[in-house]
């Protein structure tokens, strides 16, 4: 709907600065707010080669990427997981935009003046510009207003100007950003050799046969490895496996429920409340002293109520009470506030004149006193000259997005307005032009339609939710602790699950920017209990209130960044390791069985492998049938015609090949689309990757863990 549903959404400036804020990859000034090398330790987050990163700087950052995703959103306030998630992208903002200006620094990379007002003024402007001023008339970009702003910038309001000057330093981020992708991907050349090489792989031909003993052949009960096989495994591929650090936790929870006394100490008091909401005077008012929701004023048409009482109330005369009932763990009882015939949608048109202190419109310089007076005027003339109102709604109208339809804010929900403005809808005749104020300023609106009237009622609702009492929580509480307490270690927390009969849940592989677990949503304490330095493997936690339930962890493993332990991947490589223990046995007896090409027919029967002809070139990387087989294609195109190959070790199996026939890529002198392919795919690369190879390289401590 237009701007009465949410009116903090219709600033476009503010929506572009929003977009910057939040961008994973920008520039940014944080460096000069960045402490001098070698200041207060207690306030260093991070270090990011050698540069240290300010807490305070750090969390003033937060807080305005937080304010930004509000206005944005349209939400007076942010769930948790939505807070830490904007932590997230903030540090991943400071971490990429320090390794980047590190790098443009030491390229002497710049944005001059010139080329800075030749994005604001120039024949093709900046997108966030283009953005940013639109006609809102045609919301076609709008030149000369660019011009007229900037002529007037120490004029307009303080906000604006801060907002102006955010993008203006956007535009400035944007630019050094995309001048060093460029600088990347303009560096990389293609030798004809290299382009050659290119085009022959994708176009050089193989005929084969290759006869394949599956790995499946064999199996893994009768394959024997020992400690040898699997530390020669881990030496020649643990360079493959590099990991992030992470943890592994077992965990028990001791869920907090009302008891029995708790249910029946609530029941009583909600009869109680029952006799007094039957026989209260004011109704809403009771329900907003006493009930855990606040009164709901919104008229309901039938169907619409909860079944346990949508037939009694509009079949019941005012006054009318039910309950108290249980719904979804809570106490409900409602009663019969008002009962009208009313049209279950409406459709107006509206001329908005806000004034300043609305925050509607930033342009606007209009008192309250000054706005009124103005919407008495428009308002007498559309009064006198229907036509005009069409006319004014597009032009002056503060609502810019009910301006592009002539201020038609087509059909709305009964009651789904502020409540003057549904009022003098509803209240008023199609056709009728009124003038109403609401905290968005003064409407001067024009009833354009309505649905037929139907029945509709008013019920007040008390809630009271059957929560566990204090003692009950107490309770829960003291178990939980005594099983803190008695655990000790990995194996005392195993034996005492047993005893008490409880569930135990493992959670693998945690990260540190982490914010939940599995079936625990708020569970960054555990998080950082586990990563923290004094939590040693098979460390008990503290018991953690988890809003509802306690939980207590043990940590069952520790993942440091780099090469894990042999230990740590054995479950892991176990099948990889026993793969090759059968290649061996494979190899050796298709090496005893198959000599010639004259063993090869009778042979790779004897053996059980299965034969397929298939034509390759180089660049597959899959073979047919099997998936992907770098090694054995790559074995392939050293061979000659004719030729057969010894065993080759596969990831699917071991294989005999035959090179039936070989042709050769046509010639080809011009080798240009060969060259602009490789070039092309090297500038993609170079726009998506430089973030994360400057990660790689960089050295960074990270101490989040100690703030939050």
């Amino acid at each position: 709907m237009a701007l009465i549903g949410d009116i903090r959404k219709r600033s476009g400036l503010l929506t572009i600065i929003i977009g910057v804020a939040l961008a994973l990859f920008v520039l940014g000034d944080f460096l000069s707010n960045r402490s001098p090398r070698g200041g207060r330790g207690n306030n260093i987050i991070a270090e990011i080669n050698g540069e240290k990163i300010l807490a305070t700087d750090f969390n003033q950052r937060v807080e305005d990427n937080m304010e930004a995703q509000k206005l944005n959103t349209g939400k007076e306030n942010l769930t948790s997981d939505e807070q830490f998630q904007i932590r997230q992208q903030t540090w991943d903002q400071v971490v990429n935009e320090t390794l980047l200006m590190e790098e443009v620094s030491k390229l002497g990379i710049s944005v001059t003046t010139e080329e800075l007002d030749d994005q604001i003024r120039g024949k093709n402007p900046h997108s966030y510009i283009v953005q940013s001023f639109r006609d809102p008339k045609t919301g076609q970009f709008d030149p000369a207003s660019v011009v007229n702003f900037l002529q007037n910038l120490d004029k307009v309001d303080p906000q604006m100007k801060d907002r102006y000057l955010m993008i203006e330093k956007a535009i400035k981020e944007d630019r050094l950003n995309t001048k060093y992708r460029n600088l990347i991907g303009k560096a990389f050349y293609v030798p004809k050799a290299f382009a050659k090489r290119d085009y022959e792989a994708r176009n050089t031909r193989m005929k084969v046969r290759y006869y394949g003993a599956s790995y499946t052949t064999i199996a893994d009960s009768l394959v024997k490895v020992t400690d040898a096989d699997f530390e020669k495994f881990y030496n020649e591929n643990k360079h493959k496996y590099q990991q992030e650090a992470s943890r592994d936790i077992e965990y028990v929870t001791y869920d907090v429920l009302p008891s029995a006394d708790d249910r029946d100490k609530i029941n009583r008091e909600v009869q109680g409340l029952y006799t007094e909401f039957t026989s209260a005077e004011n109704a809403v008012a009771f329900v907003n002293s006493t009930s855990d929701e606040r009164y709901d004023s919104t008229w309901k048409k039938k169907g619409s109520l909860p079944y346990q009482i949508d037939s009694l109330m509009f079949n019941s005369s005012i006054g009318t009470a039910f309950g108290p009932y249980i719904e979804n763990n809570t106490f409900q009882m409602a009663r019969l506030i008002d009962v009208q015939t009313r049209p279950d949608s409406l459709k107006a048109s509206h001329i908005l004149i806000s004034y300043k202190e609305t925050n509607v419109n930033p342009d606007t310089k209009l008192t309250k006193e000054q706005a009124k007076a103005k919407a008495d005027s428009v308002y007498k003339l559309v009064k006198t000259n229907g036509a005009k109102f069409d006319e004014l709604a597009g032009t002056i109208n503060d609502d810019q997005t009910a301006a592009k339809t002539k201020g038609d804010l087509n059909w709305f929900a009964d009651g789904s307005m502020v409540p003057a403005f549904n009022s003098a809808v509803l209240n008023g005749k199609i056709g009728d032009v009124t003038l109403v104020e609401t905290q968005f300023g003064f409407h001067i609106i024009k009833i354009t339609g309505k649905t037929a009237p139907i029945k509709k009622v008013r019920v007040a609702m008390v809630k009271r939710l059957i929560e566990p009492s204090s003692k009950t929580m107490q309770d829960v509480y003291t178990q939980a602790s005594q099983f803190a307490s008695e655990a000790k270690n990995m194996e005392g927390f195993t034996k005492l699950i047993e005893q008490k009969k409880l569930t135990k849940r493992l959670a693998e592989r945690i990260s540190a920017d982490q914010n939940s677990l599995p079936g625990l949503p708020q569970a960054r304490q555990i998080v950082i209990w586990s990563f923290n330095k004094e939590t040693e493997k098979g460390s008990i936690s503290p018991v953690f209130d988890l809003e509802g339930r306690y939980m207590i962890a043990v940590l069952k493993d520790i993942r440091e960044k780099g090469t894990p332990t042999l230990e740590q991947l054995k479950e892991y490589i176990e099948p990889m390791v026993k793969r090759e223990k059968k290649a061996e046995t494979l190899i050796a007896s298709i090496s005893k069985t198959i000599k010639t090409m004259a063993d090869l027919e009778k042979g790779y029967a004897l053996l059980g492998m299965k034969a397929d002809t298939n034509e390759v070139t180089f660049a597959n990387s899959n073979l047919p049938g099997y998936g992907k087989e770098d090694d054995v294609i790559g074995v392939m195109f050293t061979m000659k015609q004719g030729q057969m190959s010894k065993p080759v070790k596969g990831n699917q199996a071991v294989f005999i090949i035959v090179a039936d026939q070989i042709t050769p890529a046509p010639p080809k002198d011009d080798l240009t689309p060969e060259k602009r392919m490789l070039i092309n795919a090297f500038a993609t690369r170079a726009q998506r990757e430089p973030a994360e190879a400057l990660k790689r390289k960089a050295e960074i401590e990270d101490n989040r863990l100690l703030f939050y």
